[in-house]
């Protein structure tokens, strides 16, 4: 990997972590008011809507047979995923369902990329290490009592992430637009699809039921649940979860063109220190007081993208 095409790689790695930390916060807040899987109907169907329109206006080329399946699955992983996480918080996992997933979504890309890609560089696994450290004072929760239920659909919800990660990789060989857009149609048809089972199983909760729960990641901080339900009424909340959905997307491009232009390993660990940004921004619009925990982890994200980039 030649010097400019590191420095490409590690620029898009961190623009990516910082939308998908945008759109984690703004998912956050959407989720207080609204019920979840709704919400993430919504940003998803919002963003197949924009990429299909897109694609068509610019005459964006058609994928493989190969590329547009693997759109599909990463479609799916996501979906699959987000699923894992919310029934996971909706047990009561919240303490170590983040940071397992979160350290797994960050594992996988890195492991892949060692046998497909070889060794990363030593300074490069420094900043890998750095960079689990940091997810994980992100993401902890000390407070819950795990199971293995719990445990089990966090590591499900860990491996959905890391899979999205790898998958991207191949399904936007040749084209991007549409495998993008294959993704979103899995993942918008998957959160439907459960939608569809809990109103005639009878699962929809009332609104004032709905249960709090982060972002679609999982690693976004918790806002004050009374303070976020002032900040949205329910129709901007669907909205604030649309536009949350379409920074995602720019997200998701932008990792997709990093992964084809360094190593995946690099693209993946980079992107996946998202949660910094969502903390700072929860911080700035809640007022939310910050942890020594998480300001330790703030710091070590910005220590490892430094070692990574060296």
């Amino acid at each position: 990997m030649t010097a400019s095409f590191a420095s490409n790689v590690i620029a898009l790695g961190l623009v990516v972590a910082a939308l998908w930390g945008v759109s984690d916060f703004l998912g956050g807040l959407a989720t207080r008011k609204a019920r979840a899987v709704p919400v993430v109907a919504v940003a998803h169907g919002l963003s197949l809507f924009v990429l299909v329109l897109v694609a068509i206006g610019i005459h964006a080329r058609v994928p493989s047979e190969s590329a547009a399946i693997w759109g599909l699955v990463t479609g799916l992983s996501s979906g699959v995923a987000v699923i894992a996480f919310y029934s996971a918080l909706a047990a009561g996992e919240m303490g170590l369902t983040s940071a397992i997933a979160g350290l797994l979504t960050a594992v996988i890309p890195v492991a892949f990329a060692s046998v497909t890609e070889g060794s990363p560089k030593a300074t490069q696994v420094a900043g890998f290490l750095l960079a689990a450290a940091a997810i994980w004072l992100l993401a902890y929760e000390p407070h819950g009592r795990p199971h293995a239920r719990g445990l089990g659909l966090a590591t499900l919800a860990g491996f959905g992430f890391g899979i999205f990660l790898v998958t991207s990789k191949f399904a936007s060989q040749g084209a991007v637009l549409w495998p993008l857009a294959l993704s979103r149609l899995a993942s918008a048809g998957l959160a439907v699809s459960i939608l569809i089972v809990m109103r005639f199983r009878g699962w929809l909760r009332a609104p004032g039921q709905a249960i709090s729960m982060p972002s679609a990641r999982a690693l976004a901080v918790q806002p004050p649940q009374a303070e976020s339900r002032k900040l949205l009424s329910l129709p901007l909340a669907f909205i604030v979860a649309g536009i949350a959905g379409l920074l995602e997307t720019c997200g998701n491009l932008l990792y997709m063109m990093a992964t084809h232009v360094g190593r995946l390993d690099v693209a993946a660990v980079l992107s996946s220190l998202y949660p910094a940004g969502t903390i700072l921004l929860a911080m700035w619009v809640l007022r939310e007081r910050v942890t020594g925990r998480k300001a330790a982890g703030i710091v070590l994200a910005l220590a490892a993208a430094m070692v990574i980039s060296l």
